[in-house]
């Protein structure tokens, strides 16, 4: 009976052995096959959200902000210069009007945006391949050169933006500039493709004294050529301020006939065009005529006049 039992218990451990070895496989296999999967979805995932770009990318920590990414840079080679047209008149400009004018009255140091409006007189598009560029004088703190941000076709103006910082000293400041083609060539703007400029008059004053500082004139004749029963003239003028000012001017003639004196409150440093007519008949006198502004206030200026010539006595 002894020996009985012995051997029951013996089968009994046998079958139980057989049986925890095929569980611990079944175990083993499962953990294996799991092992797998979870590895491939892994791969699956990193080839879904790796960037496309080479350029690896780098955390920036902002204070008080979100974090920003921005692309590291990579070094690459020098671009290829684009070649020059054969057209002689696809790279022009004109200069529209600018601001803060010229001799705009700045604490040392002071930054402030400048902004000149431009014109595509030329016959190529403009694009970001076109670059501002430095030219001479002083920098102000600027880049050597800024990529333009948008398009200008022919006949379109855009405003060019850049910000910079006053010189530490006090005096009159002046930095030039133009604009670059693809293919290398500077050019300015106007008949005489002339370089643009910031002009800033910098005073460590406690009181400053702001007022007139320019007036600039534009004749405009209508017709433009010919010898009509009247011909029209048409003077612009461009009262420019180096700051806030409240300013009292009139137009003053050859003929006596005055406006009387007007205002313009300016709040700050900035341009304000006006203009007068005059009309010629024919046959009138062939002396010549003048206009021009003198403003009263905040000080007393007499500014250059503007002449008239009658071409059709």
């Amino acid at each position: 009976m002894s020996e009985f039992r012995i051997y029951k218990t013996f089968i009994f451990l046998l079958n139980f052995t057989l049986l925890a070895s095929a569980c611990g496989t079944a175990s083993e296999s499962a953990i294996a096959t799991s092992v797998v999967q979870t590895v491939q979805a892994g791969q699956s995932l990193t080839a879904v959200v790796q960037p496309t770009t080479t350029a690896p990318v780098s955390i920036t920590e902002t204070p008080n902000l979100q974090t920003t990414l921005t692309p590291a840079l990579t070094s690459a080679s020098s671009p290829t210069l684009a070649s020059a047209p054969s057209d002689p008149n696809c790279a022009k400009a004109a200069l529209v009007s600018e601001n803060p004018p010229d001799d705009v009255l700045l604490k040392p140091g002071e930054y402030f945006w400048k902004t000149w409006t431009l014109k595509n007189t030329g016959t190529c598009t403009w694009t970001s391949a076109y670059q501002l560029v430095y030219w001479s004088g002083e920098l102000m703190g600027g880049l050597s050169s800024y990529p333009l941000p948008v398009e200008v076709a022919p006949n379109e103006q855009k405003d060019i933006t850049i910000y910079l910082q006053a010189p530490a000293t006090d005096g009159t400041f002046t930095g030039y500039w133009r604009l670059q083609s693809p293919w290398g060539s500077d050019f300015g703007v106007g008949p005489s493709d002339e370089p643009f400029y910031v002009q800033v008059a910098v005073s460590s004053a406690t009181k400053v004294k702001y007022g007139v500082a320019s007036v600039t004139y534009e004749l405009v004749r209508t017709p433009p050529t010919g010898c009509p029963t009247n011909v029209r003239f048409e003077v612009f003028a461009t009262i420019s301020t180096n700051g806030p000012a409240e300013v009292h001017y009139f137009w003053n003639q050859s003929d006596g006939n005055e406006t009387g004196i007007k205002r313009k409150d300016f709040t700050e440093a900035s341009s304000f065009t006006i203009s007068r007519e005059w009309m010629i008949g024919k046959g009138d006198s062939p002396n010549p005529r003048w206009m021009q502004i003198i403003v009263t206030s905040p000080a007393y200026q007499e500014f250059e006049k503007v002449e008239i010539l009658n071409n059709c006595p």
